[in-house]
């Protein structure tokens, strides 16, 4: 007799609420609207002649750049300063000895290795040359 009741409940319960669904004035979801916001095909928007960028999604720069060693070693890690302030972290498994405070210029290029070599923007130390 318990489950006869429960069962009784539940049915009265979805029955109101498929009534309470109906009973609202508004159109469908489903229904298609008399002013609908698609635009016609000669009203579409131009495509973009670049992709969105983020302000931090400036292409790293690549070949000659100068400015001041700020870590040192045989590597293959360095950290360098450009004169434009940019930091990097350079990469070079040739073990290149550079001196911490020494102005040089380097030859960078992007790289696909992802190792941390301290704080900057990560890139191949392919040359370096003192600057006199």
């Amino acid at each position: 007799m318990r489950a006869n009741a429960t069962l009784r409940i539940g049915i009265a319960m979805a029955a109101g609420t498929v009534v309470a669904g109906c009973a609202t004035g508004s159109e469908s979801p489903a229904a298609p609207s008399a002013t609908s916001a698609v635009p016609s095909p000669s009203e579409a928007a131009p495509a973009p002649s670049e992709p969105v960028r983020e302000p931090g999604d400036n292409p790293p720069v690549t070949g000659w750049v100068s400015g001041s060693v700020t870590r040192g070693g045989q590597g293959p890690c360095y950290g360098f300063t450009a004169d434009d302030g940019t930091r990097y972290a350079l990469y070079n498994a040739d073990g290149k000895e550079l001196t911490q405070g020494d102005r040089v210029k380097v030859q960078l290029e992007t790289t696909l290795i992802r190792i941390y070599c301290g704080p900057g923007n990560l890139m191949a130390m392919t040359d370096a040359e003192p600057i006199k």
